[in-house]
């Protein structure tokens, strides 16, 4: 249930979430479910509503396919989406995805969860604290595209993709919940950020992001044990989900103890 949606959109997402398990291969298409900001697209042929539906976020360019829907159905929810849209969809789903999107690029997607507690789980890290948006720190230092994911995702729109790209020009609703930031700071300042994408009942997608004066200094870790263990307090475990390609994420996830949980199909336009 999604308090504050239209009654017809909340059956809607109910059909929808009764399809999607609370697993760590399904965070993304859970969480934007349950993030208030989705919109769920069903075939219109009722005989056909068990093949698979569409799930769109459209302030941040993102859609998730559940099962096969119609090729037609895929293709008209991204037609109407502006940006460079990310697309994802289980693997074994991804020929049918792609008869939809002929020209558009795969990237294979590696999601992880932890395998054990680790030995971190009750330390503590220095110079790292938990923010919301009440209470942000300055960041006038940071990047102006980075700058305004933070406070975007401070305020409700979380828009880290697998894949970046340009996105739409919109404001959001607050969120459901306040979203909760760690940070790791080089003396006066933060300089690596970690944060949901989107939370489920058990689980969150992590995003994790380093200023590059600061990376490779042991501040991307920092900022991610602080969130993780932030988060087991309100009783979700992370999901590190990494680009196949991308192996500074991936030997970090490593490093924290993550282990390989499954694989996402992300496709972008060429």
């Amino acid at each position: 249930m999604v308090p504050g949606a239209p009654a017809a959109l909340l059956v809607v997402i109910d059909l929808a979430l009764a399809r999607v398990p609370d697993v760590p291969q399904r965070v993304d298409t859970r969480g934007m479910l349950l993030s208030g900001r989705a919109e769920v697209d069903f075939p219109s042929a009722p005989e056909s509503s068990a093949d698979g539906f569409v799930v769109s976020v459209a302030d941040a360019a993102l859609v998730s396919v559940v099962g096969r829907p119609p090729r037609e159905l895929i293709r008209d929810v991204v037609e109407r989406l502006e940006g460079e849209v990310n697309v994802l969809c289980q693997p074994r789903d991804a020929d049918h995805v792609s008869g939809a999107l002929p020209s558009w690029r795969r990237t294979g997607g590696i999601i992880h969860a932890l395998e054990d507690v680790p030995p971190w789980s009750e330390q503590s890290d220095e110079d790292t604290r938990v923010f919301t948006l009440a209470d942000a720190p300055p960041l006038a230092h940071v990047p102006p595209s980075l700058r305004r994911e933070l406070m975007n995702a401070l305020r409700g729109r979380t828009t880290a993709r697998f894949v970046p790209g340009v996105l739409p020009d919109r404001d959001v609703p607050p969120p459901l919940e306040p979203l909760p930031m760690a940070a790791s700071w080089a003396g006066r300042a933060p300089v690596s950020f970690c944060y949901p994408v989107f939370r489920t009942e058990a689980w969150w997608d992590v995003s994790i992001e380093t200023l590059e004066a600061h990376r490779r200094h042991g501040h991307a870790a920092r900022a991610a044990r602080t969130m993780i263990r932030h988060m087991w307090q309100t009783g979700r475990a992370p999901v590190w989900g990494a680009p196949e390609h991308n192996d500074a994420s991936l030997a970090l996830a490593r490093q924290l103890g993550f282990r390989e949980v499954g694989r996402l199909t992300v496709l972008t336009a060429a």
